[in-house]
């Protein structure tokens, strides 16, 4: 085998451990972000008592 060889099939694996976290970092902020889901709201363009602010007077 050529050294030239080699390097490709190093760059390979590179690559797609590279790919792999990447993918891996990605599931697990979506999964973070699901499991905290009910403390995000959307807005819907219906007013909601917890948007309105409180005078505390």
């Amino acid at each position: 085998m050529k050294q030239s060889e080699l390097n490709k099939g190093t760059g390979n694996t590179k690559i797609g451990i590279l790919l792999f976290v990447v993918v891996a970092l990605i599931f697990s902020i979506t999964i973070v972000k699901l499991k905290q889901g009910s403390l995000m709201q959307g807005y819907d363009h219906i007013i909601r008592q917890n948007m309105l602010e409180k005078d505390d007077k």
